[in-house]
Order: structure tokens, then sequence, then C-alpha cells
């Protein structure tokens, strides 16, 4: 094959997809079934604004990444007939307190001399826009070109284009480590043998970093749990994502509203807990009282894969041929999904990647280590 990707979450799917679609064969290798980590459970927020703290790289790629899933909003539902529930209502950060309120000023502060779209409301003009906020609302950042999609939907829905380009996927194929001939990896070992490539793509989330690990790569990724929740109301309280300081609230089109999320580093059981969830519905309820009546309906868990420095680890690396990794994505997977594909494919097939990729290459962490 030309390229055969690791991992078969929004990721690994995006990669194969777009390399298929630039005429690659391509074959993506999933231990589980597609979707079945990180990416399934995200609530699928787009928020590219409400996710930077200050200017940079960081705030760069997330901004690219959001403007690439406007553009792929249409291409992909062409591709394939299905919807993944893109929805582009923004998101409103809500201040509860003088504290939260100064740390949004500031944000807002920062955006708005980055040129970017971001407007400041007061409390009651925060209750103008979601009425259904807590009553003491003291300020709000709405940062209106913020989205949403179906997480689990989109990642299907990437999936299925990339088999119609040509791409053959496979689930419950487990990597047990790369095929390696002087510096340049060869392919990717399963227990039933060599998947031979031209390039292979990490794309396994926390899974990536024992793989490159066997070969002497450090791709330091660790799991950082992530629990989430889903109600039921007899309406939708809100229509923007709303983000208070100890929850957040994504509207979607089915009627269910999803509350997220707890980070717990290190954990590496995905399940809920009952503390957990109890944490996330009583700020629910502070932040939208009208939660409380809202029917319970399901609570999940999921690893998101963090780094050390927050920044997510996209790129070749230097000291092995052939080897590409796209993984450490953390809260944004789902928001540099394409992006990132179609990056990372440039790369498998030769071509200038369509943004600068410096501050995310795994040499940052000094990959190589004396084995």
């Amino acid at each position: 094959m030309d390229v055969a990707v690791v991992g078969g979450g929004v990721i690994g799917c995006s990669v194969a997809y777009h390399a298929a679609r630039r005429g690659a064969s391509v074959v993506l290798l999933e231990a589980g079934e597609i979707g079945a980590g990180a990416s399934g459970a995200a609530a699928g927020m787009l928020a590219a604004q409400a996710e930077a703290h200050d200017p940079g790289p960081l705030l760069d790629l997330l901004l690219a990444g959001r403007e690439a899933h406007r553009s792929f909003e249409q291409k992909i539902r062409e591709a394939t007939g299905l919807d993944p529930e893109y929805v582009w209502e923004g998101t409103l950060r809500v201040a509860t307190d003088e504290q939260s309120r100064e740390r949004l000023r500031t944000n807002h502060l920062w955006q708005k001399e980055q040129g970017l779209t971001t407007r400041w409301l007061e409390g009651d003009e925060a209750r103008e826009l979601e009425p259904a906020l807590f009553p003491e609302t003291v300020a709000a950042l709405h940062l209106p070109e913020d989205g949403q999609v179906n997480s689990p939907r989109l990642v299907r829905t990437l999936a299925l284009a990339a088999v119609r380009e040509g791409a053959r996927i496979e689930e419950y194929a487990r990597a047990v480590g790369l095929g390696v001939e002087g510096s340049r990896v060869t392919g990717v070992r399963t227990p039933e043998g060599e998947v031979a490539a031209g390039c292979v793509v990490l794309a396994s989330g926390e899974g990536s970093a024992a793989l490159a690990g066997g070969i002497g790569v450090r791709v330091p990724v660790r799991p950082v749990k992530g629990q989430i929740l889903s109600v039921v109301p007899r309406y939708l309280p809100v229509k923007s994502n709303v983000w208070g300081g100890r929850c957040y609230m994504v509207p979607k089109r089915d009627g269910r509203v999803v509350i997220g999320a707890t980070v717990e580093p290190g954990e590496r059981d995905p399940r809920p807990t009952l503390g957990g969830l109890a944490a996330l519905s009583g700020a629910a309820v502070d932040l939208v009282p009208e939660l409380s009546g809202a029917a319970f309906a399901t609570a999940w868990g999921g690893l998101r894969p963090g780094t050390p420095d927050g920044l997510p680890i996209i790129g070749p690396v230097e000291e092995r041929d052939a080897l590409l990794v796209a993984t450490g994505h953390y809260r944004n997977g789902v928001l540099l999904a394409p992006i990132t594909g179609e990056a990372i494919a440039a790369l498998a097939l030769g071509e200038e990647p369509p943004l600068d990729l410096s501050p995310f290459l795994p040499g940052r962490f000094a990959e190589v280590t004396s084995r």
C-alpha cells in the first residue's frame, strides 16, 4: 500500500479519506471498531475560540481547523449522502462570579485585538441571548463563529467517504509493532503478518506512543479521561454551546443536551463514575436550572490523548523515514480532523502541507532514543 494508517478514530479516518482522495492506495487498521475510542466519546464542539487561551500556534491551528470544517461539511455530505449534523450557533462562555468575569474579559480583549469575532455581554444581555441561563449570570463572552457536529456520525461519515475513495478499512486489526529496515519504516506488524506500506501514519491516540517506542521514537501521549452524560429535556433550553466554569453543554439536533466533561489525567478506566456524573449534573443545573427536570439518557467516558505541552503531534519523524505521526489532539481531535487529515495526506504523498506544522512536529520531544 502507499499509506497504512494505524487508528480508526476521527483523525485516522480523515487521513485515510484525504490520502485516498489524492489517488493513494490506503489501508486503515483499527484494533476495535471505527470510532470506538475518544472520537466516539467526544461532545463534538468546534470551539476554536472558546478553546484558545492566548495568541500563538495553537490558536492558528484551531482557527484553520474550524475553517476547514465549513468547506468540508458540504463536501462530505455530497460524497456519502450522510449528515454529520453540523450546527453553527456559536459558543457562549459564561461568568458566574467576578473572578471568571475578569478571565473572560481578558479573553475578549486579546481576541478582539487579533481581529476575531467576539461579543462581550453583560448579565442581562447574556440572558437575552439564552434566557434559560442561571439568573445570577454576571457576564458572558459570545463567540458566534464556533459550532458543533455529531462526533460519532462524523467518524462514520469519514470512514464511508474513505472507502468510497478506494481506501480499505480493517476493523479488529491490531497493530503490534512497526516494520523497519535501516532508518526506514516499511509497514505495520499485526498478529496475522506485516502490512507493507510506503508510508505509515500513527493516528491511534495514546496507542501511538507504544508503537513508536518500539522503534526508539518518543511520542509522549498520555490519557486524560473525560466523562460525559446526556439528557433529554422537554425542549432544548439553549441554542449555543454553553460553557461555564465547571461544565459545558451542547444542544444536539435530536433533542439531547450533551454535558461534559471531567478532566482526569492518567486515569485509564473510561467508564463513568458516580462522583464524576454527580459533579457534571450539579454544574449543569447550576448553569441552566431548567435542566433539573430533564430525563437522564446515558453516560459514557473516553480517554483523550494529551501531550506534555498541550499541543498536538503532527508531522514526520526526522530520523525515521516514511513515518508520520498524527496524535495528541487532546480535546480538539474533532475540530482538527479535516485539517490534520489534509496535512498528513499531503506529507505522505510528498506534497507541501496546507499550513506550517513546525510547532507541532514530533522532533520537539527529542523523539529518537539511544536504542
